[in-house]
Parts: structure tokens; C-alpha cells; sequence
């Protein structure tokens, strides 16, 4: 095909434009990367030849879901085809999944609570949303200078410990290290002398990872207690090959995770900073750089913060992408309509079916292209979280200041019976959401501690639990005069052990069965957080651009790609100003 027979000229114009914009050491990086890019380039003959449709573009587009991820998916894929109607399901009452802000009157004036995500940090899809959306003159930010952003803390074996932010001092290590924390982190000086793992190893978990290369203390003590802030979950069951991927990718070239970082350092002849990453990830890093432009102001603003929210709460941009949406005119969300089913429609092979709303009123539609964001139940499983607000009129009351603490493992249940996983110091990580004076704090609770119950705590009993942690744990006897309990079921899903695995041969058989017509994003195929989704929403709706919406794809180009893991500059997966190349506040 006419692709195919241009892919080795391609290579040429590749090679012969390194050579003339780069230095004479960089040629090489520059062959492999089109060395690299040739199965991709020979791939498109594949993708394109799928469809047989002549229309420029799909009439219409469904969107299964209304969180975050599904709002921004049918926002980008509008951006890409303003003449298609776009319909997005959303199962309940409201848009914006998790992200839920609630403001409540108190004595002096009113705060914030936040049940699901209340911070974010820098992203350049979600800089270019809140940008497009108008919704920066909301932000507030948290500089890395703040106590907010530099202090955080493990509790360990009963007391709070400040994790370094920086280079730490000698009493920072004494402390840490009379404190029992640091027991085990010999290892990491020992792990380049580790045997690397088998060949045979397709995956293992993060415990079983840090335990073979380090020792199973820095695991059970720092390393737990971080992924129980991030995915709530037990690092004996999740995947390092997933979520510990650059180690692993390191082992596997090198020998040693460590070590290996430091002769990938050591074997560039710059002074820059290397990385190692996938080649799908340069591309889309890439592709960024050419799509979006974000303000200078922002850009710099962003540069300087370790994360932001808005004046509102984080539901303030599930607001402004669904206000967005409504003015566009192609765009029709509908509430309360949970999808009961979708296939490929009958005697309409390049059409999706889909059955959807309220028992006593379901429609049957046809869709050209449906992006789903809902969840399969044999790819991972979930876990319930409850958070607990807590609003004290006394300012007075936290004995440190900073983002908050979080729980390991190794934590003993007499010290943790409730089984929580951290407490966030809200008004101190996060400043400018209250008008009142006070102290305002977030319990969380659950995760995989709580697999496998039947019943959950009510709210009353999600607030004794929650008292009763901040006073074993930091000494807060007082009692709130506001608060606030949540329970998200099933929130976070866990990538546990094979996850890549199964979501190779998930892709697989959703091309198979819906021959591109059905793409999925959102949290369980693109990562956990709120920049997670809306990146992997952007570069869904990039995929359909053109004639990408006839190909084959389902979203998951990236498990499905298989070339190796290259080493390149950290400056070239930063985000640069077009129009402005010697000022780069992205760049390492």
C-alpha cells in the first residue's frame, strides 16, 4: 500500500533532519527513534484500510458516562467534529463522578468539603481545558515553597514523620532514622548488586518487587503507605510492571532499577536529564507540543505551584466542561439514563447499538462511535472509600503544619482499627476555599482494608471512626461543629498483579467484536487521577481525528504496542511554548 511503500523514506527524512538540527552525539538517538516508528508507520495501512464509509465525519457519537473522564471525551471529540451530535449517558442524577464540592454555612462564614479529589497537580490537556473553559481567573494554587507542599508526613510506629522535600539535613536522617522508619533502606545501596529478575518474570507485585530489590521495611513502612494515598490499595496485590513501570523497564535494561538510573545518566554526554518511556508516551508528549498552547501566565503560575484546585472546589470544572458542552449546541447529556447494553447494531455493521435509561423508559440508538467509560468486571476489581470532613472552630489544633499524613501497612490494628488510610490537613495544604477561621481536615478510610465487608459504617459511625483516628493519632479531642461523610463504593480501580496481561487481551477482543467503533477511557485503562482521564480523554478524541474513527482502534494503542521502552532527555516529554522557545517553564 502507498503508506508501506513510503515508511522507509519516512526513516530517511527522520535520520536526515536529526542530523541537520541536532549535535553529531544525537544521530544515533535519532535513528532509533525511526528505526523505532517503522512498524507504527507500516501499522497505519492496517488501521485505514478498515472502513469503507465515505463520510468526512460520524453523524453521531456516543458517550457512556458523565464523570470527569466521559465530560472531557465528548468535549475533545466535539473540538474535533463540530458537525457531529454527540450524546453522553450519565447513569445519575449529575455530572462529574466522584468529584463532588460541597460548600456548608458555619459559624463566621462557610468552607468547602471535598468527598473525592481535591487537588491536582500540573498536566498540560487539563492546563489547555481549564484554559479553553475560562476558568483560570478560579484557580488557586499551592507554591512548592508552602508547608503545604513541603511537608508531609508518614505515621510511624506512633508519632508523625516529615518525609524530606528536599535534601535533608543531618537531624532530619537521625530522626527519621531513631524513629524506626528508615529500617531496611541499607538495601537501597546494596540494590545495583541484586541478581536481576528472571526471564521468566512476566509481572510481580509491588511489595514482591521492592522486597526482591530493596527490603520488604522500605515496602511495608514508606512504600504502602504512599499507595494507600494514591489507589487505597495493598502493594502485595497490585502490579509493579503497571505502576512501578519506569523501575521495571530499568531492571529489565540494566539489571539493577537503581543502578540503572545512574548509567543511563551517565552514559549521555549532556548534562541533561534522561528518562526512559515508551514510545507511544514520546509521541503523545509530542503531539501535545503541536496541539495545545497554554498561556505564559499559566504556564508559569503552574510552574511554581505543586498543585491547585479552585475557589469552588474541583467540581467547578465538571461544571464548567458540562456549561461548555450545553452552549456548543451538538452536545445533548442525559441524565438518569444508565446504558443496559451495547453492540454492533444488526444488519449495520458499522453502527453500535445501544439500550439505555430509566426501566420504564428505554430508547434503542445507533451510534457511528461510542467512547465508554465504563468499567469491565474481569479486568480489575475495586475498592470503597469513605472520607470524613471534619470542621473545627478552633485554628489551633493540628501539632504540625502541612498536606497531611498517611498510614503503611505495617501500621498495628490497636493503632488503626478503623482501618484508615491518611488524614489531609485540608486548610493547610490548600488555601483560599474558606472565609471562616478554623481547622478543616479529611478522613480517609477503607480501600482494601475493607474488601470483602458486607456493610459499611453509616454516617454516624463514619464519624465516631474518624474522631476517634485524629485523637489516637495527632490529639484532637474536640468535638467539629460541621462535617461531612461519604462513601464511594467501588471508586478506585486496582491494577492488580497481570493487569497488563488482561488488558492486552481485553483490547484485543474489543476490536474484534466492535472493529473500532468502540473506544475506552477513564480511570481503569489511563491511570487513577483526574489528569489521568482527562489525558486519556484527549488522546481518545485525537484518534478519531480525520479518518481515525474508521480504523480498528479501541483506545488502547499503547498495550498494544509493542517496540521498546527508548532512553531520550526528560526536556523532550516537557511541554514547550510555541511561540516562545527560550522561555520553557516546563522544562526540568
Amino acid at each position: 500500500m502507498l503508506v508501506r511503500r513510503h515508511v522507509p523514506r519516512l526513516e530517511s527524512t527522520l535520520r536526515a533532519r536529526a542530523h541537520a538540527h541536532a549535535h553529531a552525539h544525537a544521530h544515533a538517538h535519532a535513528y532509533a527513534y525511526a528505526h523505532a516508528l517503522r512498524p507504527l508507520l507500516a501499522s497505519q495501512c492496517t488501521r485505514l484500510r478498515f472502513s469503507s464509509t465515505s463520510a468526512a465525519h460520524p453523524e453521531r457519537i456516543a458517550v457512556l458516562g458523565g464523570g470527569i473522564a466521559g465530560l472531557s471525551s465528548a468535549y475533545f471529540a466535539s473540538k474535533e467534529f463540530p458537525n457531529s451530535k454527540i450524546t453522553v449517558y450519565e447513569s445519575g442524577p449529575d455530572t462529574g463522578g466522584w468529584i463532588k464540592s460541597k460548600r456548608v454555612e458555619v459559624p463566621g462564614g462557610h468552607v468547602l468539603f471535598e468527598s473525592g479529589p481535591r487537588t491536582l497537580r500540573n498536566a498540560t490537556p487539563t492546563a489547555h481545558l481549564m484554559q479553553e473553559l475560562g476558568l483560570v481567573d478560579d484557580l488557586i494554587f499551592t507554591k512548592r515553597t508552602e508547608p503545604g507542599a513541603k511537608n508531609r508526613f508518614i505515621y510511624y510506629p506512633d508519632r508523625l514523620n516529615r518525609l524530606p522535600s528536599e535534601a535533608p539535613g543531618i537531624g532530619d536522617v537521625f530522626s527519621l532514622w531513631r524513629s524506626g522508619i528508615l529500617d531496611g533502606f541499607l538495601g537501597m545501596v546494596k540494590e545495583p548488586l541484586q541478581p536481576k529478575r528472571s526471564v521468566s518474570l512476566s509481572d510481580e507485585t509491588v511489595g514482591s518487587f521492592l522486597e526482591r530489590r530493596v527490603d520488604k521495611r522500605i515496602a511495608n513502612n514508606i512504600i504502602s503507605a504512599v499507595f494507600h494515598g494514591i489507589y487505597a490499595g495493598d502493594i502485595w496485590q497490585l502490579s509493579a510492571k503497571t505502576l512501578l513501570s519506569m523501575a521495571w523497564q530499568l531492571e529489565g535494561k540494566y539489571g539493577t532499577a537503581l543502578g540503572g538510573f545512574f548509567r543511563m545518566q551517565s552514559e549521555n554526554p549532556t548534562s541533561q536529564q534522561q528518562v526512559i518511556a515508551h514510545p507511544y508516551d514520546v509521541e503523545v508528549a509530542r503531539a501535545l507540543n503541536s496541539d495545545i498552547d497554554i498561556s505564559l501566565d499559566l504556564a508559569q503560575n503552574l510552574k511554581d505551584a505543586s498543585m491547585f484546585s479552585f475557589k469552588n472546589g474541583l467540581q467547578t470544572l465538571a461544571k464548567g466542561l458540562q456549561d461548555a458542552m450545553e452552549k456548543t449546541g451538538n452536545i445533548e447529556i442525559k441524565l438518569n439514563s444508565p446504558v443496559a447494553s451495547f453492540k454492533m447494531a444488526e444488519g449495520q455493521e458499522q453502527k453500535v447499538e445501544i439500550i439505555a435509561g430509566s426501566d420504564a423508559n428505554k430508547t434503542t440508538e445507533n451510534y457511528d462511535v461510542v467512547i465508554s467509560t465504563l468499567r469491565n468486571a474481569s479486568l480489575t476489581p475495586y475498592v470503597t472509600v469513605m472520607t470524613v470532613n471534619l470542621y473545627y472552630d478552633n485554628p489551633n489544633l493540628l501539632p504540625v503544619e502541612g498536606f497531611g499524613y498517611l498510614i503503611p501497612q505495617s501500621i498495628p490494628f490497636e493503632q488503626n482499627p478503623e482501618r484508615a488510610l491518611g488524614v489531609i490537613f485540608d486548610n493547610s495544604a490548600l488555601k483560599g476555599q474558606d472565609t471562616a477561621p478554623g481547622t478543616k481536615l479529611t478522613v480517609m478510610m477503607g480501600g482494601h482494608w475493607w474488601n470483602g465487608f458486607e456493610g459499611y459504617p453509616d454516617e454516624e459511625e463514619g464519624l465516631e471512626m474518624a474522631r476517634a483516628v485524629v485523637e489516637r493519632h495527632i490529639g484532637i479531642k474536640d468535638t467539629p461543629i460541621a462535617h461531612h461523610v461519604n462513601l464511594s463504593k467501588d471508586c478506585i480501580p486496582q491494577y492488580t498483579l497481570g493487569y497488563e496481561d488482561r488488558l492486552k487481551d481485553f483490547a484485543a477482543s474489543l476490536q474484534d467484536e466492535f472493529k473500532g467503533r468502540l473506544r475506552v477511557v477513564g480511570n481503569q485503562f489511563n491511570g487513577v487521577g483526574v489528569n489521568d482521564c482527562i489525558t486519556g480523554a484527549w488522546n481518545v478524541a485525537r484518534g478519531l481525528r480525520g479518518d481515525g474513527w474508521k480504523s480498528r482502534s479501541c483506545g488502547l494503542d499503547r498495550v498494544q504496542d509493542s517496540r521498546p521502552w527508548v532512553v531520550l532527555n526528560a526536556s523532550d516529554m516537557a511541554y514547550k511554548k510555541r511561540d516562545d522557545s527560550k522561555s520553557d517553564p516546563f522544562k526540568p
